[in-house]
């Protein structure tokens, strides 16, 4: 007995801990799509609020502005004026300090005040500087100018605030232009003096900061435009705006290190749980791991159907008893089914025919008298199918005449050329009924008798009632059967033709060289018309000395050639003494059977008018009848 393997993968305690750790999963992914989602908004959120340190940037720019021009007032009050141009101080703080001579309207007296605004001067090394300035009169009353110069791209901390990264603000950034548009300060030098509008990456902060009307307020602003958070603040006492840039990616990078951690939290929490509801059904399925062993042992017959089933509480114990239930239940039926087999084995190893079961037309139980009638060893037709045993499998319509009748309830009856083993044809009886009538076909009994013997006795009877003994041609019945058929196909335009024989002199053999020599003579004249026409032709003894020929498919013309060879072998064949002149010979009527023949009557009457006339005219002639001198009692004489 094979027995049936439980595969580990598809046991109830893995299918369990897979749901517990899908049900896990699903919650705990819930939970880290919520908790992702809220941190990617809180972060963005937080990341806007802090406006990328821009305003800080500002005002630390403003503050650098601021001391630069309290510097330059503390030593423009300084005198003499070669004192102020090597002062340390504003050394540490310009890149470039000068003092200049200029005209001014009127006289200013005391301190003076700074130029308000941080100013682009180029240089006489065509370099751009951030000039500040401030205006004072020396001891001797003349005007002059103390100015302190920041180097574009240079040292200083207008290229410190480009180029650093402050407020521990990673991955940002900065640039700084004026209100026209000039970039002064930027983390790549090529793009200093460069007019901002025109930088890809700064494009959609400047073009919202155009549509607003360049405005320098103090005001920070920060916003998320695609891939990019953008701020910009304005630098107090200068006509400066800082820009600061940062990639979305960049800036969530510790929010995709928390969203990575929670996901392979979820999988550690999931796949814990799962073990540990593994662990625990385990333990809880013990009892049914021994009762499906003892399931698996129940079809052994040597296993005793009460006996091994485990005891348990709750819904594995109540399995186990109906199990056990069901166990001695099916070896009953076994025991029963058996019995039963064998006595079904008993009668088709008796039954005098032949019996066989079949599902799907394959043959699955065929008794000892079929395989013996066929001509097969046993065993040789079992999962075979009809179409081996049927002499026209192709084209017999067997499997659906089963079909039709299995489906109406009726039990199939047929007489079917079956093929015996050495290939010579058995006729048989064969009755097929469905096992169960919504199955069709599926599962049938068949019971198939030998009729050879019988279809041989009927077809002897048949040929006997349509055949004349003598002559072996088809007597006067069978032939006008065939004629009528004859004349229905030729109303639908197939034509066809008809001789009509009477043979001359035959009374005259008969009286004087006796009835044997006119038997002979007529089974001459059968064999003369049964070799000048064709196997579709046929040819029939009308009685007495009357003979009839019907011409498939044959027009008038060709049917007058065949008469008139039909007339010359006759007059050979039919000498039987040539001293005495006993001899016969053939008057033949033909006709072409046509739509003014409305009814084998009207054949038979255009026959034997032509007929007449070939007697008439002298015997031994052919003659047919046209239509019109048929209706007109004329006949017209055809020498060939």
């Amino acid at each position: 007995m094979s027995k049936i393997h439980s595969s580990h993968w598809g046991s109830l305690k893995l299918r369990l801990a897979m749901a517990g750790a899908v049900l896990i999963g699903l919650s705990v992914g819930v939970t880290m799509l919520d908790t992702v989602h809220e941190v990617r908004v809180r972060t963005e959120q937080s990341i806007l609020e802090s406006k990328l340190d821009a305003d800080k940037i500002a005002a630390a720019l403003s503050d650098g502005v601021i001391e630069r021009q309290r510097a330059l007032l503390v030593a423009a009050q300084e005198r003499p004026a070669d004192l102020i141009a090597s002062s340390k101080v504003l050394a540490a703080l310009f890149d470039r300090v000068s003092i200049d001579s200029v005209v001014v309207p009127e006289k200013v007296s005391g301190t003076e005040a700074a130029n308000a605004i941080p100013t682009r001067k180029v240089g006489s090394s065509g370099e751009v500087d951030i000039l500040m300035s401030v205006a004072f009169t020396d001891g001797q009353a003349r005007a002059r100018q103390l100015g302190g110069s920041l180097r574009i791209g240079g040292r200083n901390f207008l290229g410190a605030a480009a180029q650093a990264s402050p407020f521990g603000a990673k991955g940002i950034r900065t640039f700084v232009a004026s209100q026209d548009g000039v970039l002064i300060a930027a983390p790549d030098p090529r793009c200093l003096l460069k007019i901002v509008d025109g930088d890809p990456l700064l494009r959609p902060a400047v073009k919202r900061w155009r549509e607003q009307g360049s405005p320098l307020e103090p005001a920070p602003w920060a916003d998320r435009m695609g891939d990019h958070f953008y701020a910009m603040a304005a630098v107090p006492g200068t006509d400066w705006m800082v820009f600061r840039v940062a990639d979305v990616d960049d800036l969530f990078g510790k929010a995709s290190q928390s969203i990575l951690h929670t996901i392979a939290l979820g999988c550690g929490v999931a796949l814990a749980g799962a073990v540990l509801i593994f662990g625990i059904t385990a333990g809880f399925m013990k009892p049914m791991d021994r009762l499906q062993r003892r399931a698996l042992r129940a079809l052994e017959r040597d296993q005793p159907a009460s006996e091994g089933w485990p005891e348990a509480h709750g819904e594995v114990g109540d399995l186990s008893r109906i199990l056990r239930h069901v166990s001695e239940r099916a070896v009953a039926d076994r025991s029963e089914i058996e019995r039963t087999l064998r006595r079904i084995e008993a009668v088709l190893a008796l039954a005098p025919a032949g019996i066989a079961f079949t599902n799907e037309a394959t043959f699955e139980l065929v008794n000892r008298q079929l395989e013996h009638m066929l001509g097969y060893r046993a065993g040789e037709l079992t999962h075979e199918t009809w179409d081996k045993l049927l002499a026209n499998a192709s084209t017999h319509p067997l499997r659906a005449q089963a079909v039709e009748a299995f489906r109406e309830g009726r039990i199939l009856e047929t007489e079917l050329p079956l093929l015996r083993r050495d290939g010579t044809i058995l006729w048989t009886l064969v009755h097929g009924s469905a096992v169960t009538s919504e199955d069709g076909i599926k599962h049938a009994i068949w019971i198939v008798a030998d009729i050879t013997q019988r279809r041989r006795q009927r077809e002897e009877l048949h040929w006997t009632a349509t055949h004349d003994p003598l002559t072996n041609l088809v007597n006067r019945r069978e032939f006008d059967r065939q004629l009528e058929q004859v004349v229905s196909d030729r109303r639908r335009g197939e034509p066809a033709s008809a001789l009509f024989i009477d043979l001359d002199h035959f009374k005259q053999v008969n009286d004087q060289a006796g009835h044997a020599a006119g038997d002979v003579l007529l089974q001459r004249i059968a064999e003369v018309l049964a070799d000048h026409v064709r196997s579709e032709d046929t040819v029939g003894r009308l009685g007495g000395d009357e003979f009839a020929v019907i011409l498939r498919a044959c027009h008038l013309h060709r049917a007058l050639q065949v008469a008139e060879k039909i007339r010359a072998a006759v007059e050979i064949k039919g000498v039987w003494d040539a001293e005495r002149s006993l001899q016969v010979t053939a008057s033949i009527g033909v006709v072409e059977i046509g739509i003014h023949h409305p009814s084998l009557a009207a054949v038979l009457a255009a026959a034997d008018q032509a007929c007449y006339a070939a007697k008439n005219s002298g015997r031994n002639a052919v003659c047919s009848l046209s239509p019109s001198a048929a209706r007109a009692g004329a006949t017209l004489q055809v020498a060939i």
